[in-house]
């Protein structure tokens, strides 16, 4: 039995139940509290997991690994097997800091909750957005929960759409059909956590039907909706 493998026994037995407070901003996201395991999945967000003592166990492409601090790049697949009794859960969008960065200041993250917020909305802010970039979210943002038409986007940035395209990928690393999804079901966990119920949650942010949005949080997150009923909101905005 190697060193992994050992510490998927040793950790504490988990189940898909998630507790605590998610702490929300624009671009990030913390969970202060427990995360469960997971299934497979991969998600836009860089994910970071930290712990003071005992052990994250992680499964991806390139088996099973553990340890303290864990970095997860985007649409990484994965799948949480084991979690410390205390820990700390960060997913961070791609296009706000980059990996080598990222992974350059992991080992200086605090693990407490509190005090990573601040370090966050740092990281965050070093790299400014292009404003034809910023444009074109503002604009998708705007017109969630309704359909997405890529030249209204375009033209809202002054770009072509060609262009549109181009930038999405090269400076947000996802297509644009790709953050749209990400932020439907963004705004649809934030109807859920605030106990809505799933169907009313799913419509409030454009997706065709529940199993829509379902099937797109297994993908993304590993979980159903239901494992992340005792979970409370709180957004915070760095001030």
């Amino acid at each position: 039995m190697n060193d992994a493998e050992r510490a998927l026994k040793a950790s504490t037995a988990v189940n898909g139940q998630w507790s605590g407070a998610l702490l929300l901003s624009p671009h990030f996201a913390v969970l202060q509290g427990h995360a469960g395991a997971t299934g497979a999945h991969a998600h836009y967000a860089h994910q970071v997991l930290l712990a003071d003592a005992g052990h994250w166990t992680v499964q991806n492409d390139d088996g099973l690994q553990c340890g303290t601090r864990l970095l997860l790049p985007s649409f990484q697949s994965h799948a949480v097997r084991g979690v410390p009794l205390r820990g700390c859960t960060v997913w961070i969008e791609p296009s706000h800091v980059d990996l080598q960065t990222l992974q350059a200041q992991l080992p200086l993250l605090p693990c407490d909750p509190q005090a990573v917020l601040p370090c966050l909305s740092a990281l965050v802010a070093r790299a400014p957005l292009d404003r034809r970039l910023q444009a074109a979210l503002s604009a998708l943002d705007a017109r969630l929960p309704e359909r997405i038409a890529a030249p209204a986007i375009a033209a809202a940035a002054h770009l072509s759409e060609s262009q549109l395209h181009r930038r999405f990928q090269q400076d947000l690393a996802v297509s644009l059909r790709g953050l749209v999804l990400w932020r439907r079901l963004r705004q649809a966990l934030v109807q859920v956590i605030e106990g809505h119920s799933l169907t009313t949650s799913a419509h409030a942010a454009g997706f065709a039907d529940l199993a829509h949005f379902s099937r797109s949080l297994r993908r993304m997150f590993g979980v159903q909706a239901g494992h992340l009923a005792g979970l409370h909101l709180q957004h915070y905005r760095g001030d």
